[in-house]
């Protein structure tokens, strides 16, 4: 990047200056949380997840602010500076986001992802894969996008009876029809990580995914054990889970699905439950509620 044309007063965030002023140079550290930003929206993130997770890692925002903000998140993730691209722009009349002119320039900047990482994360973000929950303190479902019902297939997600958190099919929550049950969310937490944390699983397991499988027994060990770092811990396990687990099929009733009127209430941890574990070998594993 050596050409004295470009509007280096344009540079984005995580770029800076060559000491001639004449060129671009990534800001090291700066590139790496744009590289981390786009890896937690392509696993699944929501801005404000995101935002609360650089905050749990002290990582220090771009601007004078001390603390992350959403909006910023998200402003990133839609800039295509992040793969070189530039759009000149008019700001005359007082435009302060300026009108688009002439097509954009391709390979203006240095890029920091490639064009590909930049069209995974607007993928996912159109999918919305980040749950409710998300916006506050804490990851409240770490399993969002893994989890169907076994018995009519459709999504399993997080819901609230009475006090507790519980994992309910979505044709239950919308009056429906299936089986009136549900998973209470600790349970099943607890149940799933027994399972990924088998001694017998890492036996099966090879190469990338075994280390993964590696890395995400360390995390879940740390959750256990710390408190300081509990938000970024459970957002790191989130993504692990994405890249070892492939599907969660809930049978929260047991073996024999119990219909129930639309009306009756939801029954909770019903005796007999089990999930089905696909990993990304293929296998697919039933494992029993440990609690």
């Amino acid at each position: 990047m050596t050409s004295a044309r470009k509007k280096i007063s344009a540079a984005p965030s995580w770029l800076g200056l060559s000491e001639d002023r004449q060129s671009f140079l990534f800001i090291p550290e700066r590139a790496e949380v744009v590289r981390r930003i786009f890896e937690l929206a392509i696993g699944g993130m929501g801005s404000y997840a995101i935002a609360n997770y650089l905050d749990a890692r002290k990582i220090p925002p771009f601007t004078q602010s001390d603390s992350w903000d959403h909006t910023t998140i998200d402003y990133m993730l839609r800039n295509r500076a992040t793969y070189g691209e530039y759009q000149p722009k008019s700001f005359a009349g007082g435009h302060t986001k300026g009108i688009p002119q002439g097509p954009p320039v391709n390979d203006y900047y240095p890029a920091v992802i490639d064009k590909q990482t930049f069209e995974r994360a607007q993928t996912a973000r159109r999918q919305n894969l980040a749950s409710r929950g998300r916006k506050g303190s804490d990851l409240a479902n770490i399993f969002a996008g893994l989890t169907t019902c076994g018995y009519c297939g459709n999504e399993v997600v997080l819901h609230r009876v009475a006090n507790l958190q519980v994992l309910a099919c979505e044709k239950v929550l919308d009056g429906n029809g299936c089986s009136r049950t549900a998973w209470t969310y600790r349970d099943f937490e607890v149940t799933v990580f027994a399972f990924l944390t088998h001694p017998a699983l890492l036996e099966r397991l090879q190469g990338a995914r075994r280390n993964k499988l590696l890395t995400l027994v360390d995390k879940v060990a740390d959750l256990l054990n710390k408190q300081e770092q509990h938000y970024a811990t459970r957002v790191e396990i989130a993504l692990l889970l994405k890249q070892i687990v492939t599907q969660l099929v809930l049978h929260s009733a047991g073996a024999i699905e119990s219909p129930r009127l639309p009306s009756a209430q939801i029954s909770k941890d019903v005796r007999g439950r089990f999930l089905e574990i696909r990993l990304w070998d293929g296998r697919l594993d039933k494992y029993r509620s440990v609690l």
